[in-house]
């Protein structure tokens, strides 16, 4: 299995598996698109690597777009569906809950997983600077999560 990775042109990444393109992503606008599902993993959502012993793991991807957001409520509701559904019918949709989550272990738990945040811009807007910073805060100093965020443009 040879995986290769590239950046070229105007900041965008190509993913090769065996010679073969199956992964995009325009870097500068956050946008990607998958070329061979079977090799990137099902739907992308799913985050495939080795450990150093050639193990292969599997990660459950979180995915978030800001983009389709119109209010808290429905960047929560795109959170909860992404999550262990036991886990996520318990959760508060709320800061508070969400910190107990990632801090505490507590309902909303994501355990182990890679959580890739675009539309930032439009995220800031809706929870205010501070809040949103507070999530994305959270996210990076857990251990079990593996944070992909779409840089802000200041």
């Amino acid at each position: 299995m040879i995986i290769r990775k590239e950046i070229k042109d105007d900041n965008e990444l190509y993913l090769y598996f065996n010679g073969k393109l199956i992964y995009k992503r325009w870097l500068n606008l956050g946008y990607s698109k998958v070329f061979d599902k079977f090799a990137y993993g099902k739907d992308t959502f799913i985050s495939i690597t080795e450990d150093e012993n050639g193990k292969v793991m599997r990660q459950r991807k979180i995915f978030i777009n800001g983009e389709f957001c119109d209010s808290k409520q429905d960047f929560w509701n795109k959170y909860v569906a992404e999550i262990d559904y036991e886990s996520g019918k318990h959760f508060g949709k709320n800061l508070d809950a969400f910190n107990d989550a990632i801090t505490a272990e507590g309902p909303g738990f994501p355990g182990d997983c890679v959580i890739e945040i675009i539309g930032t811009e439009k995220l800031v807007k809706i929870f205010g600077k501070d809040d949103f910073d507070f999530i994305i805060d959270l996210l990076r100093k857990a251990e079990f999560v593996d944070l992909i965020v779409e840089k802000l443009e200041v």
